[in-house]
Order: C-alpha cells, then structure tokens, then sequence
C-alpha cells in the first residue's frame, strides 16, 4: 500500500510521518522532493512567470520523483509499506496555485507530462489542513519560508487541486489536532483504506 501525505508547507506531513513509524511497522518513508534531490540548488523557482518555466520546473521535479519511485519500487519488493512525504499531486497542486496567482494557463499541460511519467500514485492520500492564522504562527518558526507556500490564496487554490487527484482516495484531515491524536487518527484511516487481504479459502 503507498500512503501520500499532503498539504501546503507548515501542516505537519514531515511530524506526522515521523509519528506514523512507530504505528506502521515494516514502512518506508520516503521523503520531499526537497530532501530527496541531489542538491537542493537544483530545485525551480516556487513561483514561476511563465506557463513555460512551470513546466520546465515540473520536469525538474518529475526527475526526483524517478528516485523516489525507485526507492519505492524496491521497499515494496521487500513487503514494505510505502509512505510519501510529498507526492506527485504536491506539484499539480502547487503548479494550480501559482498558476491562478499569476494568471498563466499551465494545468492541462502539467498533469499530462505528470501522468506520461508514471509517478507514485498513492492509494490513500491525507491533506492535512489547518486555517491561516495557524499556518502563519507555524511560518514563524521556519525562517526562509517564502510566504507563497501559506499564503491565504495559495493555500485555497493548492488544496482546489485535490478535489480530482491522482491519488486513488483523498481525504481531508484537521492538522490542529496534538500529534499524538493525528498520528492515531491517520492509522485509523489508513486501517480503514487498506486493500483487503483473500482469505485461505479464496482464488
């Protein structure tokens, strides 16, 4: 099973995957595209001023998202379940928010070159949402953030995106809850979508 855990920048993914370990035993997380790339200087500019430099970041992305398969690909090889810091859907979603910010006409395009590249497509994906005020004191602690990444409208336009997902099952989850509650909350879920498993008795 691959597990994809989303939300715009100061949700908690990267807490809650750590939280999760503990719960899911034989796991693998596999981190960002930011901690996954060769060199982070390598990354695109998070808020391009062309349809053309979106995609072109976009191709960028998709060739560490060719790692993380790979990491990916041999986890489950060993019976592992899989989950994602980040998935495939973070760029659609990011490339609609800055799209709509900056008035350019890249959605079509992007989710075509997204889906050309056989990506991780989770099974069960959990967007972790919190309100405004709440990302913003989380921003404080983070130094560096650009402020596009919990802004108000970003963030209404990044979590538009998930009404039609690449991921099998989304599902919305209050990110303001105590870790420990979300953790717990989030293995109820991924208890509750886990593929069923034949019994004996079936072919």
């Amino acid at each position: 099973m691959i597990i994809g855990i989303e939300g715009v920048s100061c949700t908690g993914k990267t807490t809650l995957c750590a939280a999760l370990r503990p719960l899911l035993g034989a796991a693998l997380t596999i981190p960002c595209y930011y901690h996954t790339a060769p060199d982070p200087d390598m990354l695109p500019n998070p808020v391009a001023t062309s349809a053309q430099e979106q995609l072109e970041g976009m191709r960028v992305l998709l060739g560490i998202e060719r790692v993380r398969r790979a990491r990916a690909e041999e986890a489950m090889n060993h019976g592992h379940l899989i989950v994602l810091d980040r998935t495939v859907d973070t760029l659609l979603a990011h490339t609609r928010a800055v799209a709509r910010i900056q008035g350019l006409d890249s959605d079509h395009a992007a989710r075509t070159l997204a889906v050309d590249s056989t990506p991780l497509i989770p099974d069960l994906t959990l967007l972790l949402r919190a309100p405004s005020d709440v990302l913003t004191e989380r921003a404080r602690r983070r130094p560096g953030l650009p402020p596009i990444f919990y802004d108000g409208a970003f963030t209404r336009h990044f979590e538009d995106h998930f009404s039609r997902p690449l991921a099998r099952t989304c599902v919305r989850v209050d990110a303001t809850q105590p870790t420990d509650v979300l953790a717990a909350h989030a293995h109820q879920l991924i208890k509750e979508h886990a593929p069923t498993q034949p019994t004996g008795g079936e072919r």
